[in-house]
């Protein structure tokens, strides 16, 4: 079963799935990583200023990245 890294850029820097979770297929990694942004988008919303997150998914320790998901917000002015 192939492994994937979901690694997490935010407001305060960048952080690298060293771990990474074995899942059946990249259709299943992509699930959660919408789930781990929905979270982290309850988070950011509440941020007064802009605010982004992303979540990468690789396919290896180094591998490349295959799929990012990003949000973000701003406040009207």
């Amino acid at each position: 079963m192939p492994r994937y890294y979901f690694d997490v850029h935010d407001g305060e820097g960048v952080f690298k799935d060293d771990l990474g979770i074995e899942l059946p297929d990249m259709e299943t990694a992509i699930t959660e990583a919408r789930r781990a942004l929905a979270d982290m988008v309850r988070d950011a919303l509440r941020e007064p200023d802009g605010h982004g997150v992303a979540v990468s998914i690789r396919d290896g320790d180094d591998g490349p990245v295959l799929l990012s998901v990003t949000l973000t917000t701003q406040r009207p002015q």
